[in-house]
This record gives structure tokens, C-alpha cells and sequence, in this order.
């Protein structure tokens, strides 16, 4: 299939050669104040490779949590492998909004201490400091020194995690050309306010040089997330020079990629790991599973990073990874914060904690595997790290942060699995119940013990949930055979969660052969 798997599991294993400090928390000492270090400092006595003969070969627009906790990461590792022979894949970071990262990075010299924290793994914490990151930027402020970074010959890749809203798109991910700022960029290209507008100016520059353009890689959330980036990009350019859109169409590259670590949002207690772990004060530390992955199309236009030495998959079909990650983490993460929510329980690993939870969520698991065009081998390797990485305690997440925009993920990843579940013959009801638990949680405005729950989503879906829609009128669906059968499945578990309770349901439909039901059954 053109991928390549590490250890027959879809993750990565710890370097040996990098300086980790591994801590049993039965026996972790407390450690004075006076003899916390700095990051520069530790670096400085004990760094993997010499950051001053690192070269920017990367420009990354979006540098917050995730990418210091992913991409960032796995550059810093390729680096530390390879050690001399390949310093070209330095890092320099833009930031198009919040300057915080910059404001707290800057003294460290943009070094920073991730912590690998699990109550699963075998070593439960891992500390080290990340060197990829040479410099981030306010590209507003330096608009005309980022655009001359990405035009410059040591460039190669320009990476992206500005999440959704950063595409500027519509809801049908077409780029929205009557957005402010989108707007702004076409009235004056040469100095953009965008993501979409630097990439597009900087080709530009490139194409003017006689230069190869730059691979342009999206590591956001994205189904496709290459296709829709490039689609933009061509609908901006085209806007403004249609021969610059016809020269990017036939020269520059796109990648689809996967991309998969879950980073939790700040917590007050992130500081505590780098000063206990490696006796220094961080600024603004990250804390993560031990889980990545990241998937790449192969498809550049020059010279890139031979990284799959450190486990990334580069395949030339990324379709089986988009499946298992929108459906077995996405999906079941949703899955399982609906039905939370509605037993009113706080936090993921609580509620997989919960026997009726667990059980539940491995058969839902194997419904969706029925339904999902993967070989079923992939899939199985894939749910075994789902819940045990979903039941991490020590990366406690709340149900209602993930259950926020259900009406959207419901659009994006489960109503597909309904469409396939439909048309392979797989029972749709454990793939339905959550989320009719969720629209109860929605339409009561509580929990069944009766505590408040307040639906963080569009008002509209708000309003059509409270007046009695179900999935087809939430997501607008035109009627036909399949959006009766998931509507009338969706009316059976409202009436069954109602009349029994969540947790009795939950037993009900983990048992009595529903694996094996038809649609037509």
C-alpha cells in the first residue's frame, strides 16, 4: 500500500540518545527553588546537536501547542538522530495573531520542555528540552522578512496549523473570498495579513527567481487537509494573477497528511514537570501523551526530510489513515463525550473508567470497523491504542470541551459512518445511540442527574435540537431511504435512554447480537 509502519504499531518509540529523565512517582523528591536551572542553561551542558549550525529550512505559520507538541517534536528529533549530516530543517515559526508564544519563548531562545506524562505507559514520565524551533516571528509586524524567509533557497517546506478558522473558509471548504482579511490581502498582495496570502506572495517571488517552488504541507484537522489548501490557494491566486494560479497549479505540491497527538490546553500545573523532572523553570512548557503519528503523502516538489528514520509513514495513499483517524479517534472521542455528558460525568477517562462505557465503546468500535473500507487488520491495530489512550488520567480532558461543536463533528465524521454503515449492511444502532444521548443532554439542558449542561454550539442547532429535530434536521439533510432509517433509529434511542436510563441502555445495546443486526433487520 506504499506506508510504513513502525513495530507493526501506528507509533514511536523513545530516542535513546536525547536526555530524558525518567521519574517513579513513588520516589520523586521535592526539589528546592534555588536549584531550578535554565532551559538555555540544561541545553547548553547537555543538547543533542548544535542548534547554532541548524539552518531554516521550515517556515511554520501557527506555532501553538500542537505543533510544538507534534511537528515541532519530530523535527527536533530528526535533527538529534541525524546530527551533523542534516541540519538543514530548522524551524522558523509565524504567528499571524497571538503574540504569547513569542513574548514567552523569546528569552529561552525559543527552546521549551515537553513532558511525555501517561498512567499507562511503563515509564510514566519522560522530560526533555526541544531545540527545532530556531525563531517565531510576528508576521505582521515582519511581513517583508518572513516573505524573503520563505523565498529563500534554503526553504523547502512551508507547514501550517492555524486550525480551521485560519483557511478562511465557508462551509463548504472553499475559500471565503468576502472575508475581511482575505479581502485585505487581495487589495494589497504584496503584504498579506494571511496564511493563504504569505504562501501565495511567496510563490510568487519564487516563480519571479527562477526558483522550485516550496512544498507546502497543512498538519491541521482537515479531511484532505492538502487538497482543501491547495484549493484555496488557487481560488486567492486566481483572484488576483491568473498565470501565477496557473503556474502554482502545475508546479507546486500540496501533501495530504494525518496528523494525530493529543496536547491538552494549558494547565497550572504544566510548570511543575520540567522543575521536578529536570530541575529547570520553564515559561511555557508542553505536556502530551507518548502517542504520535504523522502521516505524509509523498509528494514534494524538492528536497525534504528524511524523517520517516524517526516513524513518520509516508505512503502515496493516505485514504486508510484519514479513515481510521476521523472515525476510531475523532469519531469515538465524540462518541464517548455525548454519552458522557448526558450521564453527566466530567472528564474521558472517568467515563471509560465506567464498565457500560467500556464495553460499549470497543462494540461501537467494531460496528464502525464493519463500515469503514479499511482492511481490518489496520483497524484493530488502531482501536488497541484508542481507549487506553483516551483513559490517560494524567491528561485529564473534559467531556464538555470535547462534546463542544457535536453538530459539526456529527457533519464531518459521523454521519459518514452512518452512509457506509447503511450501504455495507451494518447495524447503525450503537453508532446512533451517543448521539441521541447528546441531543437529550441538549434538548433538557441537563444531565439525567439533573445537573446543568450548556451545549457549546451554533445557536441554530441549539434552537432545532430544543424544538425536537434529529440528525437529518440538525444537519439539513434532504429525506431519503438512509436519513429515515438513521431518523428512526435516532427516535428508538431517545425513547430507550428516556425509558431505561443511559447506563441500562448502554447494557441493552452491548448485548442481544447487535453486531451482526442488518440495516434491513
Amino acid at each position: 500500500m506504499g506506508y510504513t509502519q513502525t513495530d507493526g504499531l501506528f507509533f514511536t518509540r523513545s530516542s535513546t540518545y536525547l536526555r530524558i529523565l525518567m521519574v517513579n512517582l513513588l520516589r520523586s523528591p521535592s526539589v528546592s527553588s534555588s536549584r531550578f536551572g535554565t532551559v538555555t542553561g540544561l541545553w547548553r551542558q547537555e543538547s543533542p546537536y548544535d542548534r547554532r549550525a541548524v539552518k531554516t529550512g521550515i517556515v511554520h505559520f501557527g506555532p501553538g501547542r500542537f505543533f510544538r507538541g507534534h511537528l515541532a517534536y519530530i523535527i527536533h528529533n530528526y535533527l538529534a538522530q541525524k546530527g551533523s549530516q542534516e541540519q538543514r530543517w530548522g524551524i522558523c515559526g509565524v504567528s499571524l495573531k497571538s503574540q504569547r508564544t513569542i513574548t514567552r519563548l523569546k528569552p529561552q531562545r525559543f527552546l521549551y520542555t515537553l513532558t511525555k506524562h501517561s498512567s499507562c505507559a511503563q515509564n510514566r514520565e519522560e522530560a526533555e528540552v526541544i531545540g527545532s524551533i530556531r525563531e517565531i516571528v510576528d508576521g505582521r509586524e515582519k511581513c517583508e522578512y518572513v516573505l524573503e524567509k520563505m523565498a529563500s533557497p534554503s526553504v523547502h517546506l512551508v507547514t501550517l496549523t492555524i486550525t480551521q478558522s485560519g483557511y478562511h473558509l465557508d462551509k463548504s471548504f472553499n475559500l471565503d473570498t468576502a472575508n475581511e482579511d482575505i479581502a485585505h490581502d487581495r487589495q494589497n498582495p504584496s503584504t498579506p495579513t494571511t496564511a493563504i496570502g504569505f504562501i501565495v506572495e511567496a510563490l510568487r517571488r519564487r516563480r519571479d527567481r527562477n526558483m522550485t517552488p516550496f512544498t507546502t504541507l497543512s498538519c491541521d484537522n482537515l479531511p484532505r487537509n492538502g487538497e482543501i489548501l491547495r484549493k484555496a490557494v488557487l481560488a486567492y491566486a486566481d483572484s488576483i494573477d491568473p498565470q501565477l494560479a496557473e503556474y502554482i497549479r502545475d508546479n507546486a505540491a500540496f501533501p495530504n497528511t494525518v496528523v494525530d497527538r493529543i496536547v491538552p490546553g494549558e494547565q497550572e500545573s504544566d510548570c511543575k514537570y520540567p522543575s521536578r523532572l529536570l530541575q529547570v523553570r520553564d515559561r511555557d512548557p508542553i505536556v502530551t501523551e507518548p502517542f504520535w503519528q504523522f502521516v505524509v503523502e509523498d509528494n514534494f516538489t524538492g528536497d525534504r526530510p528524511g524523517w520517516e528514520d524517526t516513524g513518520v509513514i509516508m505512503t502515496k495513499d493516505i485514504t486508510p489513515f484519514l479513515y481510521m483517524k476521523s472515525r476510531f479517534l475523532n469519531a469515538v472521542h465524540s462518541f464517548i463525550a455525548c454519552l458522557a455528558v448526558r450521564a453527566g460525568i466530567e472528564y474521558m477517562h472517568e467515563a471509560i473508567a465506567l464498565p457500560e462505557f467500556q464495553l460499549f465503546a470497543r462494540l461501537l468500535m467494531d460496528d464502525i470497523a464493519a463500515a469503514t473500507p479499511v482492511p481490518r487488520q489496520m483497524c484493530e491495530q488502531y482501536m488497541e491504542q484508542v481507549l487506553l489512550r483516551l483513559s490517560n488520567e494524567d491528561l485529564p480532558d473534559t467531556t464538555e470541551r470535547i462534546s463542544s461543536e457535536t453538530t459539526r463533528k456529527v457533519g464531518k465524521y459521523i454521519f459518514p459512518i452512518l452512509q457506509d454503515a447503511y450501504s455495507r449492511n451494518v447495524s447503525m444502532k450503537r453508532i446512533v445511540l451517543p448521539v441521541a444521548a447528546w441531543l437529550l443532554a441538549v434538548r433538557e439542558g441537563a444531565s439525567e442527574s439533573g445537573a446543568p449542561y450548556h451545549a457549546k454550539d451554533t445557536q441554530s442547532a441549539i434552537t432545532a435540537i430544543q424544538e425536537g429535530a434529529v440528525i437529518s434536521g440538525i444537519l439539513g439533510l434532504e429525506n431519503c431511504e438512509h436519513t429515515e432509517i438513521v431518523d428512526n433509529e435516532c427516535h428508538q434511542a431517545l425513547r430507550d435512554i428516556q425509558i431505561h436510563g443511559l447506563l441500562t441502555a448502554l447494557k441493552n445495546y452491548s448485548e442481544g447480537g447487535l453486531l451482526n443486526e442488518t440495516v434491513s433487520a
